[in-house]
């Protein structure tokens, strides 16, 4: 019998001992995230910019930017004659919450929120498993007496958002990796410019946009499933693109609305005979490995 050679034990050796460090760096990994989470800064703060308080902001039109991770949120309209408001519940130790509000030289304003979890990889993960206490939580309110245009990027978390009420002159709206929920319950103060809206890993639920009467309406879901609910009081026409990767995408279209879709309008989308039309909605639909289907 043939001895094993001299570089196969040797390759067994540094197999082994690859085996000992990885075991060796995960342990240390642990007990380091176990020591993090045995410290924590809880923090309940509400924020309110400056120009809230000095009266800028009234009757300005302002931009208002949210860039929110691993978090629950929920984002909806203040009181009549109240100004811009975050109400934030976290743990400093954990999460790293930044505002910035400047004036524009055309005295507009513009408001950026930053809110995400410190640290990545391995160690966070064991950090947030070890981890007691409530998970973040923060509120967003919007002025609803002033136009406002709103740009927002969540991800790894879950959101509600209901902006219902407000002066949004148009909306850039992401989420990726997580759920999210936008309803417009109440018409908007104005038809809005452009809604825009990009789902990727996870699923969306998106109601009542004719509340918001959208000029242009792009939403995009990959990678998971979506409802759109075009019902609403819709004011003038919409040109409408909705497109679907790698999941499931359903439209319901209320039965009185004059929907052409794909350049083509149906005896069942046919407009009706009133005195003064419906609104058109121009919708074209795109799917690539997934289904979308169109509910009348």
């Amino acid at each position: 019998m043939s001895r094993p050679r001299g570089c196969f034990k040797t390759g067994c050796f540094g197999c082994l001992g690859a085996i000992l460090l990885m075991l060796l760096i995960t342990g240390v990994t642990t007990l380091l995230a176990w020591n993090d989470a045995k410290s924590s800064d809880p923090r309940d703060e509400i924020l309110t910019p400056q120009a809230t308080n000095n009266g800028i902001m009234a009757g300005l039109p302002g931009r208002v930017v949210l860039d929110m991770s691993q978090g629950d949120f929920r984002i909806h309209s203040a009181k009549p004659g109240e100004g811009l408001r975050v109400e934030a519940e976290y743990d400093a130790e954990l999460y790293v919450l930044d505002q910035e509000f400047t004036t524009q030289p055309d005295s507009s304003w513009l408001f950026v929120l930053d809110f995400h979890r410190t640290g990545s990889g391995m160690r966070a993960f064991l950090q947030s498993i070890f981890t007691k206490g409530p998970s973040a939580n923060i509120n967003v309110y919007l002025p609803p007496d002033v136009p406002v245009e709103l740009v927002s990027n969540i991800s790894q978390g879950g959101v509600e958002m209901d902006l219902g009420g407000l002066w949004l002159t148009s909306a850039d709206i992401q989420f990726r990796q997580g759920g999210g929920e936008l309803d417009f319950s109440e018409p908007l103060k104005e038809p809005m410019s452009s809604l825009r809206i990009k789902c990727a890993m996870g699923g969306g639920s998106f109601e009542n946009l004719g509340n918001a009467s959208p000029r242009k309406l792009v939403i995009t879901t990959s990678m998971g499933g979506g409802e759109v609910d075009l019902s609403g009081n819709w004011l003038n026409d919409c040109d409408a693109e909705i497109s679907a990767k790698m999941g499931g995408m359903a439209v319901i279209i209320p039965g009185h609305l004059n929907v052409v879709r794909d350049g083509e309008a149906s005896e069942a989308m046919a407009p009706s005979n009133q005195e003064v039309p419906e609104p058109v909605i121009r919708l074209h639909t795109k799917v690539k490995w997934g289904e979308l289907e169109v509910i009348r």
